[in-house]
């Protein structure tokens, strides 16, 4: 029996991509961040903060640039749901 490999139990394929998403973590202003990649089921943050969110925070992120036709871009519910040296893993919740 192989074993799989994370990227092969992944649900959602990831792309590599950077931009500048707005975190807003509870009881905190906004921060501005960048994303190293994005999926349909979430994102991973990259974050110096020496303290990160627990795992299971709630936290609202949203796009900083407007959508091309100048409309905001909404804001969305994610999750902690992983720590890395780099920063952090997010899922959208629905």
């Amino acid at each position: 029996m192989s074993k799989l490999s994370s990227s092969e139990l992944r649900r959602h394929l990831r792309i590599g991509l950077v931009v500048e998403i707005e975190l807003t973590l509870p009881g905190a202003a906004p921060q501005i961040v960048r994303t190293k990649n994005i999926s349909d089921g979430g994102l991973f943050l990259v974050i110096d903060e020496v303290k990160l969110p627990a795992v299971g925070t709630e936290v609202k992120v949203r796009l900083k640039n407007q959508l091309g036709d100048g409309e905001e871009p909404p804001v969305n519910r994610a999750k902690v749901v992983r720590h890395d040296p780099d920063g952090m893993g997010l899922e959208f919740i629905e």
